[in-house]
């Protein structure tokens, strides 16, 4: 079963927890936001010590097209048939690699068969065992889209048991891919306004995909009744706002403390699944 972590909104504490749920439930992570992961960051032992942990790591690439020039008889077929408006020509074919969406049409249609297939970096793909296992995409930095990375990302898990994913924060095109594949996605709400604006967003797009939600309530304890304003939605678990909960997230620690909650939420998502 996957179980993607969404928040709508930045801060929430979406990665809190996902990392939290994974490691007190013995669960694989695989953290999604590939523009800014950090779940790394909280890959410590019982001591919170920094143990010496080995990481792999594996480039990934995507199709970008390849211009033979000796056979490119600038007719123009490869630029109108560009949905993206990657592909220009004035002495010769240019490539705008940044706006090449890697659909292939340009190569697939191109009537002298002058566009073969090349490539170019998009990001890394890292791997981490400590205790649990931790994969994650980073972005190449500049790269115009997330999605491909994420698909990449999405091939690594392991389909044998259950796996907590955690998304990128907002309601855009990365979030959706995230959530589309999903068995069950909880959404990380924390009691203010704007946090209760955005899950009301994305609580309609997990509707749309069709996948069962529930949210949990962070930071548990503010002066904003969310709870009233969600009534009749699945509420999984409750994380009181603490001060000593801050101060361990800034460094990157587990929430030893409440780790009956994460337990407890695993299993309210494991029995709403049957």
């Amino acid at each position: 079963m996957r179980i993607a972590i969404a928040s709508g909104k930045g801060g929430t504490g979406k990665t809190t927890v996902a990392v939290n749920l994974a490691y007190f439930n013995r669960l694989d992570l695989v953290d999604l936001d590939v523009e800014e992961p950090n779940a790394y960051i909280f890959f410590k032992n019982k001591d919170n010590e920094v143990n010496e942990i080995n990481e792999i790591s594996e480039d990934v690439f995507t199709f970008l097209p390849e211009v033979l020039k000796d056979k490119c008889t600038l007719c123009g077929v490869c630029r109108d048939v560009c949905a993206f408006h990657a592909i220009i020509i004035f002495d010769e074919v240019e490539i705008l690699s940044d706006l090449c969406h890697s659909c292939k049409a340009c190569m697939y249609l191109c009537p002298e068969k002058a566009i073969v297939e090349g490539a170019r970096k998009i990001g890394e793909i890292k791997t981490i065992e400590n205790g649990i296992k931790l994969t994650y995409g980073r972005l190449r930095v500049g790269e115009a889209s997330a999605v491909p990375l994420i698909k990449k990302v999405k091939e690594k898990i392991d389909a044998s048991g259950d796996v907590i994913i955690d998304c990128p924060p907002g309601n855009s095109c990365p979030v959706v891919e995230c959530i589309e594949d999903s068995d069950f996605v909880i959404l990380v709400a924390e009691p203010s306004p704007f946090s209760l604006h955005d899950i009301k967003i994305t609580m309609e797009i997990v509707k749309k995909i069709g996948v069962s939600y529930g949210v949990v309530i962070n930071k548990h304890g503010l002066p904003f009744d969310i709870e009233e304003k969600l009534k009749g939605v699945e509420i999984l678990g409750k994380i009181p706002f603490s001060m000593d909960a801050a101060e361990k997230y800034s460094k990157g620690e587990l929430m030893i403390e409440y780790e009956g909650i994460f337990r407890e939420i695993y299993d309210r998502v494991r029995e709403m699944m049957g």
